[in-house]
């Protein structure tokens, strides 16, 4: 059903998807010391493989949102990081890799590492429902991202953690994935890819469907950062939005079968109690219902924004 709905949707600041990039190693650890951004990724890294021991993990190597797969791209250009990663942690855990069906190249590329086990995209969306498919049971199962299996080869090779991010827009030389080995800000990574200042309009951390918009370029990212979109005016969808036409695509996007719109609506008249009840809390922010809406309606970022409040 997902693949459909990309291919059926024509807002182009929601649709950027990697093709043929190259990782670009930027802003490295040359001339610096470890700064709070690399020792971050350094800790997490430890505390990851301390976390696995005896537990079953299944290692993700697939985003249902477009801009968020980078996978080939690194996974190739770090192939002795990742082999020294899935051999620290074979002795230590029961590990499962799962990578969509419609990567077909990634899927021969870590079949070297382990067997590979194909699902759909929509299928990250609800943790415990994969763990199930996987595992049978989600007991003491962890899901992690390939790229943890990265970072781990590189610690223990000793080597300094990287952080991957994946960058789109037209106000940027984008559609690439940048390697990144000390902290930085986001005007530092739209400087060093030639960013146009003049054509910049929007810049998002996050994935294209539910990422966060960055009001100021001289903020640090973080080690969680994983995309960077710098939009152009051409790459903006019209803001205007319009009354809700109960066309309940929402409802049937929905991966946890809730009543978007009506959460919305509960949310804009401030009724806490029925927000809860209709299973607000249960949202896992995938930012589908404001993507298939065709009257343009935040609905993703209000349900966000009450479940903040309640």
């Amino acid at each position: 059903m997902l693949c459909n709905l990309f291919n059926n949707v024509n807002v182009s600041n929601k649709m950027f998807i990697l093709k043929d990039a190259k990782l670009c190693e930027v802003l490295n650890e040359e001339n610096t010391d470890l700064e709070s951004f690399t020792k971050d990724l350094q800790e997490k890294t430890k505390e990851t493989v301390e976390k696995f021991k005896g537990k079953k993990v299944i290692i993700k190597a697939f985003s249902f949102q477009p801009n968020l797969n980078g996978y080939k791209v690194i996974a190739k250009e770090r192939k002795e990081d990742l082999k020294v990663g899935f051999e620290k942690l074979k002795g230590l855990c029961d590990l499962k890799v799962v990578v969509s069906k419609e990567d077909k190249e990634l899927i021969t590329s870590l079949k070297e590492f382990s067997d590979v086990t194909t699902v759909k995209r929509i299928e990250e969306l609800n943790g415990k429902k994969l763990a199930s498919k996987i595992f049978s049971s989600n007991d003491n199962v962890l899901i992690i991202d390939i790229v943890d299996v990265i970072r781990i080869g590189q610690v223990s090779k000793g080597q300094i953690a990287e952080s991957f991010i994946t960058v789109y827009g037209r106000a940027v030389e984008g559609n690439k994935v940048l390697a990144l080995k000390k902290e930085a800000t986001y005007r530092e990574i739209f400087e060093t890819i030639n960013g146009n200042v003049d054509s910049l309009a929007k810049v998002v951390d996050g994935g294209s469907l539910n990422g966060k918009q960055v009001y100021n370029l001289d903020n640090k990212i973080t080690s969680e950062t994983r995309s960077i979109l710098f939009l152009s005016t051409e790459d903006l969808p019209s803001n205007e939005s319009y009354s809700c036409i109960n066309c309940s695509k929402c409802l049937r996007v929905c991966p946890e079968g809730l009543n978007p719109i009506k959460l919305y609506d509960l949310y804009k008249r401030n009724e806490k109690e029925e927000f809860i009840k209709f299973g607000g809390d249960k949202c896992i922010d995938c930012g589908l219902c404001s993507y298939v809406c065709p009257s343009n309606i935040e609905i993703a970022q209000a349900i966000k924004t009450a479940k903040t409040f309640q």
